[in-house]
């Protein structure tokens, strides 16, 4: 993210965080606010507290991104295997002024981790205005935070969370919404899907019949190695199987699987993009695309030959 002198003078006034020199703080500050990254400079400043103790990989690569001013304080409840890879973490959050929009990630801040991790929201906003509860679905890997979810947190842990990103959806005037996932990219398009129902709710008809509250559609093209992989495969079929406004198709790359209407053996190529978009109004259809960057590369070509315009196609990339 940085480059050149910006990089070095932010290495330069990183280890004035740490300490415990408000003074000097408050006048680096001050002389630093009218240059070009007192945006990050001032980020940094509201979190010294939580931050000194933490390295900045992920808070460094997304620097430059969007972050709401609440740091809240989050209590593992429950902890879950999704696959022989991936837990689903639930905390609870009382403090109801933390917030997020669908897509965004959380900068996570765990006692005595040096890491700051970043893990994308599998949940939607309203699970956290009713309950209070926010999900994350994390892969094993060497990364310190990750590892901590997987070998060391416990029901009644504490960490603190902040939302943040650039990638979401809120709601907008397009008529159909368009996520394509792989892997564990599917974290905040499952949180977009679940928002999308929520405000699009299923409606019935005098006759009987289901009805949506307007036009508004949603599509899901998920792939994954293995079924074991495809995380909340059940809970997606669910969503496409009870909801007219929905389609789920879940494609394995891998293993050889039997083929159902949700289900195929199969990477996701360009006529399955072509497929979807059949009857949709191209100017109307926003895309959301998360996965390895390989695949996000892949998907955006595929877009944009199936003729989605360019700035309809939104990625989430950390690099």
């Amino acid at each position: 993210m940085f480059s050149g002198c910006n990089k070095d003078i932010f290495r330069w006034f990183l280890p004035y965080m740490a300490k415990n020199a408000s003074n000097r703080l408050l006048t680096y500050y001050i002389g630093l606010q009218q240059m070009r990254y007192y945006s990050i400079i001032r980020y940094t400043l509201s979190n010294c507290q939580i931050m000194k103790n933490h390295s900045l990989d992920h808070a460094d690569t997304t620097g430059s991104n969007a972050r709401h001013e609440i740091i809240a304080s989050a209590e593992v409840k429950n902890i879950d295997n999704l696959s022989n890879t991936v837990k689903l973490i639930k905390f609870f959050i009382k403090d109801e002024a933390f917030s997020f929009k669908a897509g965004q990630w959380v900068d996570m801040f765990i006692p005595g981790i040096s890491t700051v991790g970043g893990f994308s929201m599998c949940s939607p906003p309203h699970v956290l205005r009713q309950q209070r509860m926010l999900h994350l679905a994390v892969k094993y890997s060497q990364h310190p935070p990750a590892q901590w979810i997987h070998t060391e947190c416990k029901v009644g842990d504490q960490v603190q969370l902040k939302a943040g990103g650039d990638f979401f959806y809120s709601g907008s005037e397009s008529s159909h919404l368009l996520l394509i996932g792989g892997g564990v990219g599917i974290n905040p398009l499952f949180s977009m899907l679940q928002h999308f129902i929520d405000i699009h709710p299923r409606q019935l008809s005098d006759s009987g019949d289901s009805g949506s509250t307007h036009d508004a559609r949603v599509s899901l093209l998920y792939s994954a190695q293995n079924k074991d992989e495809l995380i909340f495969k059940d809970e997606l079929i669910k969503i496409a199987e009870s909801s007219n406004n929905a389609t789920v198709k879940l494609f394995c790359t891998r293993e050889k699987v039997k083929a159902t209407e949700q289900l195929t053996n199969s990477r996701i190529h360009l006529k399955d993009i072509e497929t979807v978009l059949k009857q949709e109004d191209l100017s109307k259809t926003e895309v959301y695309i998360c996965g390895p960057l390989p695949f996000i590369q892949c998907m955006e070509t595929y877009c944009l030959n199936s003729g989605i315009n360019k700035d309809n196609i939104h990625a989430e990339k950390w690099w």
